[in-house]
C-alpha cells in the first residue's frame, strides 16, 4: 500500500501516452501502464507524456525534459521518466555521458538529453521520488535503429547510476521481451512499437511492482 494516496507524474512518449486505448471505452481512466497504476494503486497525478516526443533535440520541441517544464509548478510524490524510443527512431546520436553533473549536455544525442532531463527534474522537483523505465524491445520495428536499441539503453543505465535515479530495466528483460510481449511478433505490439491493451497488462505489474520498492 505505498503508493497509497501518493501523488505522481508519469512523463515520456506515446508509449507511455497509450494513445492506442484513449477512445477504448472498456478502459476509460485506465489508460496505460500510468492509468491503470494510478487507479489500482489509489494515487492521484498527471501523465503528461506525449506521443513522438524524444529526450534528445531530433524531435524540436517535443522533449521529455518540456513535459517537466510545463509541470514544474506543481508538486508530486514520484517522478516516472520514459524515454528514448524516438531517439532510436531518428537514428539520433547515442552520446557520451558526461564527467560531472554541470554540463553542457549535448541535447542533439540521446546521452545529454537524458542528463539534461535528470539534471532539470533533480532541481525543479525537490522531494518527488524518481525512477526511469528503460523501455522494452522492438526487434520487428523497421524504423531508425529501433530493432537494436540496446546502445541506446546500456548507456541510459549507467547514467541513472550516475545520477541516482533507481531505474526498471525492461529492455535487457529477456522472459519479459521475448516470452510475455513477444516483440518478434505482433501479438502485443500491433504496428511492432506500441502496446496492445494484452501489452499494457503484461507492463503494468512490473511497473507498478518496481515502483512499490522506490
Amino acid at each position: 500500500m505505498k503508493l497509497q494516496g501518493k501523488s505522481v507524474i508519469f512523463v515520456g512518449d506515446s508509449l507511455c501516452e497509450a494513445v492506442c486505448e484513449w477512445n477504448d471505452p472498456t478502459y476509460g481512466e485506465t489508460v496505460g501502464w500510468a492509468g491503470r497504476i494510478m487507479v489500482e494503486k489509489g494515487m492521484t497525478g498527471l501523465n503528461r507524456s506525449k506521443g513522438g516526443a524524444s529526450m534528445s533535440l531530433c524531435r524540436g520541441e517535443n522533449t521529455v525534459i518540456n513535459q517537466l517544464i510545463a509541470e514544474k509548478d506543481n508538486k508530486y510524490d514520484y517522478c516516472i521518466i520514459e524515454g528514448g524510443a524516438n531517439d532510436a527512431w531518428d537514428s539520433a546520436p547515442v552520446g557520451v555521458m558526461t564527467e560531472g553533473f554541470d554540463g553542457p549536455f549535448d541535447m542533439n544525442s540521446f546521452a545529454g538529453g537524458l542528463e539534461a532531463t535528470f539534471k532539470y527534474a533533480k532541481e525543479n522537483y525537490k522531494g518527488a521520488i524518481f525512477g526511469f523505465i528503460v523501455t522494452f524491445q522492438m526487434p520487428a520495428a523497421q524504423y531508425g535503429r529501433m530493432s537494436d536499441m540496446s546502445e541506446y539503453f546500456a548507456l541510459s543505465k549507467k547514467i541513472c547510476d550516475k545520477w541516482e535515479i533507481p531505474y526498471l530495466d525492461l529492455y535487457f528483460d529477456e522472459n519479459l521481451n521475448k516470452y510475455l510481449l513477444k516483440g518478434h511478433t505482433t501479438e502485443c505490439l500491433p504496428d511492432t512499437v506500441h502496446p496492445n491493451s494484452k501489452g499494457y497488462n503484461i507492463l503494468t505489474p512490473y511497473i507498478a511492482s518496481w515502483m512499490e520498492t522506490l
